[in-house]
């Protein structure tokens, strides 16, 4: 494959070109993702444009169906999965971020116990044995 340079559309012929494939065949796999086709713009001119984010999809199907031997049907399934996955995944993280700062919050608006305030108040100051 072959890399694309850096610019923020790619037409479909750059496209086909990356994957050494005819253009018919990215137009037939963005036809039938309708996570790709929903997602891709066109020019003035109805050619279909292309982001890097396009790209890397359709990366994942060429791999799922050229190298693993999936199906579309089959690659279809797995993508919409893992899209699905990644958006629990993400909103999972968002609770525990939330968690994690309502849990600090208790702990900075608690006392100090009358130890740690006397350690706090306390530089801390290192002796020790360097050199032997």
């Amino acid at each position: 494959m072959k890399n694309l340079p850096e610019k923020r559309y790619y037409t479909i012929r750059e496209v086909a070109d990356r994957f050494s494939f005819d253009v018919s065949k990215i137009r037939y796999w963005t036809d039938s993702f309708p996570s790709l086709k929903t997602k891709i713009k066109r020019s003035r001119g109805g050619d279909r444009l292309y982001t890097k984010v396009d790209v890397a999809q359709l990366e994942m199907i060429h791999d799922l169906v050229e190298n693993r031997g999936y199906t579309l049907r089959g690659a279809r399934k797995y993508i919409e999965n893992k899209e699905y996955k990644q958006e629990t995944n993400t909103q999972l993280v968002d609770s525990l971020h939330q968690l994690r700062n309502f849990l600090v919050e208790i702990r900075d608006s608690l006392p100090l116990p009358e130890a740690e305030q006397h350690m706090a108040a306390t530089p801390l100051v290192m002796t020790g044995t360097a050199g032997r």
